[in-house]
C-alpha cells in the first residue's frame, strides 16, 4: 500500500460483508449543497424592526447588483441552465424532491445558491463581508439567515444539515451563537478560511473558547473553498488563478495552523471539514506536514523544538486522520481510489454541490429524466469495495455531523436510493448536459 505516513481509522460496521454487493439502498449524504433564501420574500420577516430601513436599502442595492450581474451574464448560457428552474434554491419541498430524484437522503447546507441571493448586509455568498461593511449590520444579517435556516431545517430535520454563520470578530458572541445554533437544530459552523489581516490567525489562544464550545456541542468547523482570497484578480487569467488558489492552499490553511498550534491535541473531539477541494491534495499534504514534523524531531534537543513537540506530540498525519475531513465534491474515480489506497476512506465526504452548474445535479425537465447524480456516483465509485463506498457517500457524514442513521436508512428506502450493486455498475456514457467536472477522471480538480 503506497505511503507509510497514514494511520488507518478503525473499521466501522455498516452491515453485511464489506466485499459483498447488496440491493439494499445506500445512505447518500451530500456534504456540499447550497441555498439562497430570497431577501424580501423569505428573510425580511426575520429582520428586527429597528433594522428594517437598513434592510430595505440593502435589498434595493442588491436588486440593482443582480440586474447588473444578469446583464453581464447574458449570452453566456449561465442563466439558461436548467438548474435555475428549481425552487430548491429556497423551498424545502422542492429541494427534497430534487434530493429524492438524485437518491440523496440528506445534504449539508451552505449559503450561496445560483439565484444570486445574498445574506443580508453580506456581499459574498460564502460569507466574506464587504470591505467597508458595518459589523453590527453584518451580525444582524447573519442572525437573520441563521434563524431562517433553523426554521428551514425544522421542516425536515433528518435531511437538512444546517451550518451557522458566526460573528468571528467577537469570540464571546461567536460562542453564544454556536450554543444557540445547536439548540435550534443546526449541525455545524460555517468556518471561514483564514484571510490575512481580517481575523486573528487560528493558532492564537484567544480562539480556545470557540474550539471548546464546538467540541463540547459536537459542531464541526466546515470551510467551503472560496472565502480565503484577499488578492485582486484581474485579466484573462483571473478565473484560472481563482480556481487554483481559492480551491487549494488558501482554503486549506486552517488544517496546518490548527495542527501545529496543538488545537487538536487539546481538543481531540473537534472536527474540521474542508469542502469542495478538488484534486488529490490530502495525501500529499499529509506527507509534506509529516516531513516538516520529522525535521523538528531530528532536532528535538533544541529547547524551542522540544517545546513545539510537546505541544504537538504526534505526527500531523495522525491528527489528519482523527480530526480532519475533506469534502470531495463531485469526486473523481482517481480521488476515491487514492483515498482508499492511503487508508483515508474514513476521511472523504462525497458532495453533489447542489444546485451549482459544476456539480452533479441537473434539474429534471420531466419525471422520466434520468438522474445525472446517480450516474455520477456510479462513474466515481464503481470500482470501490461496497463498504468503502458506503463510508464515503454517507456513513462518514453521519459520524461527522451526528446524524440519525436509522432515520436516514428509512429515507433511503423511501426514495429508492441507489444500492451498492447499482453503484458498482459502470456507466455507458457521460449523459448529455452534465458538467465536465462531475465526470472528470484525472488526479487534478478540473478534468
Amino acid at each position: 500500500m503506497p505511503g507509510t505516513w497514514f494511520v488507518s481509522a478503525p473499521a466501522r460496521s455498516t452491515g453485511g460483508d464489506p466485499m459483498t454487493l447488496s440491493t439494499d439502498p445506500v445512505i447518500v449524504v451530500s456534504n456540499d449543497t447550497h441555498i439562497g433564501p430570497r431577501l424580501t420574500e423569505d428573510l425580511r420577516a426575520y429582520c428586527p424592526a429597528r433594522y428594517l430601513d437598513d434592510f430595505d436599502r440593502f435589498a434595493a442595492s442588491e436588486s440593482a447588483n443582480k440586474e447588473a450581474a444578469a446583464t453581464m451574464l447574458a449570452g453566456s448560457g449561465y442563466l439558461d441552465h436548467p438548474n435555475f428552474r428549481t425552487a430548491g434554491h429556497h423551498d424545502s419541498a422542492a429541494r427534497l424532491a430534487d434530493y429524492d430524484h438524485d437518491g440523496i437522503a440528506a445534504g449539508v447546507i451552505f449559503h450561496g445558491s445560483m439565484n444570486l441571493e445574498p445574506i443580508p448586509f453580506v456581499s459574498s455568498p460564502l460569507g466574506k463581508p464587504k470591505p467597508q461593511g458595518d459589523r453590527e449590520l453584518i451580525d444582524v444579517g447573519q442572525r437573520i439567515y441563521n434563524r431562517w435556516l433553523a426554521d428551514f431545517v425544522a421542516q425536515a430535520p433528518h435531511r437538512h444539515i444546517g451550518l451557522a454563520y458566526l460573528p468571528m470578530w467577537d469570540v464571546d458572541a461567536a460562542v453564544a451563537e454556536v450554543a444557540w445554533a445547536r439548540e435550534a437544530g443546526l449541525r455545524g459552523v460555517n468556518f471561514p478560511a483564514m484571510r490575512d489581516g481580517e481575523l486573528p490567525e487560528y493558532n492564537r489562544r484567544l480562539w480556545e473558547p470557540l474550539w471548546s464550545a464546538c467540541e463540547e456541542l459536537g459542531m464541526p468547523l466546515v470551510t467551503h473553498v472560496g472565502g480565503g482570497m484577499t488578492a485582486r484578480y484581474t485579466g484573462l487569467e483571473s478565473v484560472a488563478l481563482i480556481q487554483l488558489e481559492s480551491a487549494g492552499f488558501l482554503s486549506q490553511r486552517a488544517v496546518w495552523w490548527l495542527i501545529f498550534a496543538g488545537v487538536f491535541e487539546r481538543h481531540p473531539g473537534l472536527k474540521l471539514v474542508i469542502t469542495e477541494t478538488p484534486g488529490s491534495w490530502f495525501p500529499a499534504k499529509a506527507i509534506e506536514l509529516d516531513a516538516l514534523y520529522a525535521f523538528y524531531v531530528s532536532k528535538r534537543d533544541e529547547p524551542l523544538n522540544k517545546a513545539l513537540l510537546e505541544q504537538v506530540p504526534r505526527r500531523p498525519s495522525e491528527y489528519l486522520t482523527a480530526n480532519v475531513f475533506f469534502g470531495a465534491s463531485f469526486a473523481s474515480p482517481y480521488e476515491v481510489e487514492e483515498a482508499v489506497s492511503h487508508g483515508l476512506q474514513s476521511q472523504l465526504l462525497w458532495g453533489s454541490d447542489y444546485p451549482h452548474l459544476e456539480g452533479t445535479f441537473v434539474y429534471p425537465d420531466r419525471q422520466d429524466t434520468p438522474s445525472v447524480t446517480r450516474l455520477a456516483l456510479r462513474n466515481t465509485f464503481n470500482a470501490m469495495a461496497p463498504a468503502d463506498t458506503r463510508r464515503m457517500v454517507g456513513e462518514n457524514a453521519i459520524d461527522v455531523y451526528g446524524l440519525d442513521r436509522t432515520a436516514l436508512q428509512a429515507i433511503a428506502r423511501d426514495i429508492d436510493a441507489p444500492s451498492t450493486e447499482q453503484l458498482a455498475t459502470p456507466i455507458d456514457a457521460v449523459p448529455a448536459g452534465a458538467s465536465i467536472t462531475a465526470f472528470r477522471t484525472g488526479a487534478g480538480g478540473w478534468s
